[in-house]
């Protein structure tokens, strides 16, 4: 995107791609502060386990791709968390900004990872390219998502796996909806209090054609869908994949995490510190652990936030 000022009549000229492109692009600074992303215990731990859910530990890949990389977030963990070693590593996104941040962050932690602008719907590989496909939170941001997952089909190899995990449920979805509503109105109701107004993030003001307004407002935009986990095995199946399964987590978790990261949103810069991230953290954990060994035996599948699906081509 140029430097020039933008507006929104601009990005109403655009089509949907190009509104995903431009607006990860945008968010690519900031994106790991905003989601609490890093590269360490925490973030291995969570990633490690997603993968670990669907595939078994003495499972081994030569060639690995992500699709809707980002940051390189899913990758980058489960590399340093043992999951993907000797692999050679690769990364693809809409967004060359996202996959700007991915480079460097491989470079950082030591691993080198090749990425390649493109389209999910329409990936810039030769079939049957890789042994294992990931992906983290992003089939919900494209048009046609079974378009997405014919093509990861295509680049796999026969006997390749499928993993992609973080993806919003229907109705997991419209509760958290309830659950950051009524957080960020309980943190305005507290902090209108005598004395804690100053725990507000400052307001960054109205200038409605200012270029991170405008790009920000397409935020409401690139979300398209949520998903029944049914539907998302029957476009697996569709494909052509075999072994299809989608598993659903995070219930009362997901709705504390929701709170977390809404005050997080809400709250003064430099106001929580590390006591904080040990509080959210470990209590995540806590109601993760609930969610699986106890609510899982009687809340139907479809109450819990994310789903992960897991697909192998037939060999």
């Amino acid at each position: 995107m140029s430097a020039e000022p933008l507006t929104y009549a601009d990005t109403d000229a655009m089509d949907l791609k190009q509104k995903q492109a431009a607006y990860h692009d945008w968010e690519a600074a900031s994106y790991e502060e905003k989601f609490s992303i890093s590269y360490d215990e925490r973030c291995i731990e969570y990633a490690v386990d997603r993968l670990r859910k669907v595939v078994p530990a003495d499972a081994t890949f030569e060639r690995v791709l992500e699709v809707g990389a980002g940051t390189g977030f899913f990758t980058i963990n489960l590399a340093l968390g043992g999951a993907l070693e000797g692999a050679t590593l690769e990364a693809t996104d809409i967004s060359q900004g996202m996959l700007d941040v991915c480079e460097r962050n491989g470079r950082e932690h030591g691993l080198a990872i090749t990425t390649t602008q493109g389209d999910a719907e329409a990936l810039p590989y030769e079939d049957g390219s890789f042994d294992l496909v990931i992906g983290h939170a992003f089939i919900h941001h494209l048009p046609v998502p079974g378009k997405a997952i014919q093509e990861m089909y295509r680049v796999l190899a026969p006997g390749g796996r499928l993993v992609i995990a973080g993806e919003p449920t229907h109705y997991g979805d419209r509760i958290s909806h309830l659950v950051k509503h009524n957080t960020w109105r309980v943190f305005m109701g507290v902090t209108r209090l005598p004395g804690l107004s100053s725990w507000r993030k400052p307001s960054s003001g109205s200038h409605t054609e200012d270029r991170d307004a405008v790009l920000a407002a397409l935020e409401d935009q690139v979300d398209l869908h949520t998903f029944r986990p049914d539907d998302v095995e029957h476009m697996a199946k569709l494909a052509g994949f075999g072994e299809v399964e989608v598993v659903t987590e995070e219930l009362t978790a997901n709705w504390f995490g929701w709170s977390v990261r809404t005050i997080e949103a809400s709250v003064r810069p430099g106001l929580l510190g590390p006591r904080w991230a040990f509080f959210a953290f470990d209590n995540y954990k806590r109601l993760t652990a609930l969610d699986e060994k106890v609510l899982r035996r009687f809340v139907p599948r479809g109450l819990f936030y994310n789903l992960i699906l897991h697909a192998r081509k037939p060999a």
